[in-house]
């Protein structure tokens, strides 16, 4: 079955909480609304919890104050929104929300009521402990929006100044990390359909972390079999084998290759009852040189 290579996203939702990294996923989020002529929602969360022993009259004095504060902060969001993108803000159909609750739940609440095609947002890729007591937004924005989730970083190879307005985020080169399985067609496809808009070049990365010997023509031919199965072939396309494992060929070939996004599945799976990235894709996620697309498993 030859697939559909349509990504064409009409509602994106970037989350923002005026840091440089939110900036810059801000950029992001403007280009690829101005690609695909979509409505841009920008959305702030925060808990304005009351004290339990603030008494009535302070309770509804203050929960008015928070009403004054949510309205205020929605004007700032236009403010840092003209901020960022200057007059490239002009020609886009943006909204702006601030919602009360914990970021994750605001942005899968959003997300569903306004049948967003695409989240984009900023990955600080915490590691170590303070990952583990803190965790971490977009990996659970990952695990439960059920659908493509970007991840913004500032690529190696091509700082963008996110305080200069003139300066917009390029996708040349992107690489895509497929496994050469049925489930995995549907990443290959978005990245192809994002290759097209773009006009970007696409590797296709598959890493063979087998133990058998490091003959990899037939992997090569199989791979070249399950690109042409799934895809027009088009495009600037490239198709890499690779020896070893899969997290650590897909980082160092993005960073050789300078590479401006990388797109994978999320190959999920069940810890504790819960839905958590697969292994491979939480660390190129955290690691990546570069923004990261995070397709979702389709099939669950």
């Amino acid at each position: 079955m030859r697939y559909s290579t349509d990504f064409n996203p009409k509602n994106i939702l970037c989350p923002i909480d005026f840091s440089d990294l939110s900036s810059l996923a801000l950029k992001y989020a403007a280009a690829g609304a101005r690609l695909y002529e979509a409505k841009l929602i920008i959305l702030h969360a925060g808990m304005f919890e009351l004290p339990r022993y603030f008494s009535r009259s302070e309770t509804e004095r203050l929960a008015q104050e928070i009403v004054k504060t949510k309205e205020m902060m929605q004007e700032d969001l236009a403010a840092h929104f003209i901020k960022v993108l200057g007059k490239g803000a002009e020609d886009l159909n943006a909204v702006f929300e601030v919602i009360e609750l914990n970021p994750v739940d605001a942005i899968l609440q959003t997300a569903g009521k306004r049948s967003i095609g695409l989240i984009v947002i900023g990955t600080h890729g915490l590691t170590g402990v303070k990952r583990l007591l803190l965790g971490s937004v977009a990996e659970h924005v990952i695990s439960s929006a059920g659908r493509p989730v970007f991840t913004v970083r500032q690529k190696v190879h091509d700082f963008i100044d996110v305080a200069n307005q003139e300066v917009s985020p390029h996708i040349k080169h992107i690489l895509c990390a497929c496994d050469i399985k049925e489930s995995d067609r549907p990443v290959l496809k978005y990245a192809a359909s994002i290759a097209d808009s773009f006009h970007a070049e696409l590797t296709v990365l598959f890493s063979d972390e087998s133990q058998e010997p490091e003959d990899l023509s037939g992997s090569r031919e199989t791979l070249s079999r399950w690109i042409s199965e799934t895809i027009n072939t088009q495009y600037n396309l490239k198709p890499v084998i690779c020896k070893g494992g899969a997290a650590d060929q897909i980082i160092t070939h993005a960073k050789e290759e300078k590479s401006d996004l990388i797109v994978a599945g999320a190959h999920h799976r069940k810890f504790h009852g819960s839905m958590i990235l697969g292994r491979t894709t939480d660390l190129v996620v955290r690691h990546a040189p570069a923004p990261v697309l995070v397709i979702p498993d389709l099939n669950e």
